[in-house]
C-alpha cells in the first residue's frame, strides 16, 4: 500500500502538473499520472482521477501534499479573493504556504515525518515578513508543537479523520517583529516601484545597476505600517492575470496546491485544463502521445 500511495503522491508534483501542461507531455510524466488514471473507469475524466486520487492520499498517507491542500482550501474558502503561494523564499527560508487576503500569512508544514531540527530558524524568517505565522501538523505532533515555538506563532492540526485544519492555537498579529529589508527582499522589482510611486511619488531616476540599492533606501524609510501594508497589497494582486488563465482552465481543488506553485502561460493553463478533461482511457496507453 505505501508504494501504490508514494506513486499517487509524486503525480501531485509541480513538476509532473507543469509537464502536463505542455504540448507534448514528456513520457516520465506520463508514466507517472498513470497510478492515478487507474484509480477510476475510463470514461471518467483525469480531474476526477486525481480527486480520487487525492481522497486516497488524504485517508492512507498524510504526505506535505495533503497538508498543503488543506491549508489552500481553508484559506480560500475562508477569502476567495486571498492568494496563495507555495515555496515563497522569506529571509533564510522557504515558506510552504503563503497566503494574502487583508491579511497576509506564512505556514510551515510538519508533517509526521519531518523533524524540527530547522523549525527555529523557519520561524525567525516568517515572522520578519508576515504578521501572523502559523505551524501547521498533525494531532499527535500538536503539543510539541505548542511547546517548540514563541507565543506569537499559531499552531493548527489537520484531524485524524478528515482534511479539516483545527486551531489549537491562533497566531498573534503586530508589526513589531516585521523587518523592512526583509520586507523588501521578498518583493519583485516592479511591485517595490509600484509601492515607491504610491508613497513617494517616485519613478526610476537612476541606472538600472543602482535602481535595487536606491528602491532599497527608500523602501526601508517608509514607516513599517506603511511598508506592511503595501507588501500584503503587491503579494494579493502578484500574477493577477496568470491567476484568472489558472482559474479559467478549472483545475480540480485537488491540484489547487500544485497550481499555487506553477509559472505557466495562459495557452499553458488552457492545455492543461483541457487534458485534465480528457477521460482516462484516452491516456492510459503511455506510448502515445497526449497532446492536448
Amino acid at each position: 500500500m505505501t508504494g501504490t500511495v508514494r506513486e499517487l503522491a509524486a503525480a501531485f508534483s509541480t513538476r509532473v502538473v507543469r509537464e502536463l501542461s505542455k504540448p507534448h507531455p514528456a513520457l516520465w510524466a506520463r508514466e507517472r499520472v498513470l497510478p492515478v488514471a487507474e484509480l477510476v473507469d475510463g470514461d471518467v475524466p483525469l480531474s476526477l482521477a486525481f480527486e480520487a486520487a487525492h481522497e486516497q492520499l488524504a485517508s492512507t498517507y498524510r504526505c506535505e501534499y495533503v497538508y498543503k491542500s488543506a491549508v489552500i482550501k481553508q484559506a480560500i474558502d475562508t477569502e476567495p479573493p486571498a492568494h496563495a503561494m507555495t515555496g515563497l523564499p522569506v529571509f533564510l527560508s522557504i515558506a510552504d504556504v503563503v497566503v494574502a487576503g487583508e491579511a497576509a500569512s506564512a505556514f510551515e508544514i510538519k508533517t509526521d515525518l519531518d523533524s524540527f531540527s530547522r523549525l527555529d530558524l523557519q520561524v525567525l524568517s516568517y515572522s520578519r515578513c508576515f504578521e501572523y505565522v502559523h505551524v501547521v501538523t498533525s494531532e499527535s505532533k500538536a503539543a510539541r508543537v505548542l511547546d517548540a515555538v514563541p507565543e506569537h506563532v499559531g499552531v493548527l492540526a489537520l484531524d485524524e479523520g478528515s482534511s479539516t485544519l483545527t486551531t489549537v492555537r491562533p497566531a498573534s498579529g503586530g508589526h513589531s517583529r516585521l523587518d523592512p529589508v526583509s520586507l523588501f527582499r521578498v518583493l519583485r522589482q516592479s511591485e517595490r516601484l509600484a509601492v515607491l510611486h504610491r508613497q513617494r511619488g517616485y519613478t526610476a531616476d537612476v541606472p538600472s545597476a543602482l535602481l535595487y540599492r536606491r528602491t532599497a533606501e527608500l523602501f526601508t524609510s517608509l514607516p513599517i505600517d506603511a511598508a506592511y501594508q503595501e507588501f500584503v497589497t503587491e503579494l494579493r494582486h502578484r500574477d493577477a492575470r496568470q491567476r484568472a488563465a489558472a482559474a479559467a482552465a478549472a483545475l480540480p481543488a485537488s491540484l489547487a496546491a500544485a497550481g499555487a506553485g506553477l509559472t505557466l502561460s495562459a495557452i499553458a493553463w488552457h492545455r492543461l485544463g483541457q487534458l485534465l478533461q480528457k477521460p482516462v482511457a484516452q491516456l492510459a496507453n503511455t506510448t502515445h502521445d497526449w497532446a492536448a
